[in-house]
């Protein structure tokens, strides 16, 4: 991990003078890991892997990002550990400074947007995760990544994915077994629709995801 003194363009604190906050950057570099006792950390850039659970056929998978926050915490099925998905950027913060931020305007703005974002995208996960097919939670995932770290091309309009994902992580993430990840994973590489490397994923047709996402509701 690395500090500095600013976070850079879309900094979760915009507008806010770290300096006399006491607030610096912290870096992460990819497979670092996020040290649960600082207390909350405010992601401004970069996806970051949430894991909890007992064991890796036990354990889900959630990937932050900008605007989202993490704290350390335990639940009964195991710990829970965060580590950098890619380069990551943001603020480690102690709940009271937190609270006073808040009362901050551009603070308070940008924590009720992302909070608007968050919620949209969990109601919509938790359908596809008690309804969905297989097929459509991996449609999901891919399509949530791409919106939120993928970049696209403009000539083509592909969009490249830098997240690198394990079979067993991307069973943990969607929900379900490796076998059944992999089958789905290897149908929509023989559609074209997506191409997997072990640099990330590139989605070639977004809009048969799109459809695909909501099979089986």
């Amino acid at each position: 991990m690395t500090q500095a003194s600013v976070c850079g363009k879309n900094c979760w604190l915009e507008g806010i003078n770290l300096a006399q906050r006491d607030l610096p950057c912290s870096s992460y570099s990819v497979g670092e890991r996020l040290d649960p006792d600082k207390g909350i950390f405010l992601i401004c850039r970069g996806p970051v892997g949430c894991l909890w659970g007992s064991g890796p056929e036990r354990s889900c998978l959630e990937i932050l990002g900008a605007g989202d926050m993490w704290e350390g915490w335990s639940c009964a099925s195991g710990g829970c550990q965060a580590w950098a998905f890619g380069e990551v950027r943001g603020h480690w913060i102690k709940e009271p400074q937190w609270l006073k931020l808040l009362h901050e305007p551009v603070v308070e703005e940008q924590f009720v947007r992302s909070l608007r974002q968050r919620q949209r995208r969990q109601h919509e996960w938790q359908l596809v995760l008690a309804r969905g097919s297989i097929r459509a939670r991996v449609a999901w995932q891919l399509l949530d990544l791409a919106e939120r770290f993928g970049e696209r091309d403009a000539r083509t309009g592909e969009i490249f994915v830098g997240i690198h994902l394990t079979q067993t992580q991307q069973a943990q993430l969607c929900g379900s077994v490796r076998s059944q990840v992999w089958e789905a994973l290897r149908g929509f590489e023989g559609q074209r629709w997506v191409i997997c490397s072990p640099q990330g994923f590139w989605v070639r047709d977004e809009g048969a995801l799109r459809k695909q996402r909501f099979e089986g509701l």
